[in-house]
């Protein structure tokens, strides 16, 4: 265990930049290595499952099949530790989705994280995810 907060900062950033990359490469177990074993989320207000990290992996699959692109990205990281192996963490992101076509259609969601990340064996990973989707255009 370590006490240095600027490592586990860094190394629950670098988890959140990994799930965006998952996402944007369509790489599932990428996505799901992110979470803990039995990581949980709730995607209710974009449509999606409140489930496990598994049951989005699975409806991202089947929602992302119909865009060609899908890029995601986030920020405005911010993380309060909940002693030495837990952290709320709160961040935003955005996701331009493209529908192929003679003209593309484009879509943009955007709205923030609030999580809990935990440190496992493996590193620190995303416990439970809370997306709340602002807008879709």
């Amino acid at each position: 265990m370590s006490d240095d907060r600027s490592a586990d900062r860094l190394a629950i950033s670098e988890i959140l930049s990994r799930y965006s990359w998952a996402i944007c490469d369509r790489d599932w177990d990428a996505y799901l290595a992110c979470f803990t074993d039995d990581g949980q989320v709730d995607y209710s207000t974009a449509g999606g499952p409140v489930g496990s990290a598994g049951d989005a992996a699975a409806w991202l699959g089947q929602i992302g099949a119909g865009f060609d692109v899908m890029i995601s990205h986030g920020g405005n990281v911010v993380i309060d530790f909940d002693g030495p192996d837990a952290a709320q963490v709160r961040s935003i992101y955005r996701m331009t989705m493209r529908i192929p076509g003679e003209t593309p259609t484009y879509l943009e969601a955007c709205g923030y994280y609030r999580d809990t990340h935990a440190r496992t064996a493996a590193g620190w990973r995303i416990a439970n995810r809370y997306e709340a989707m602002l807008y879709l255009r």
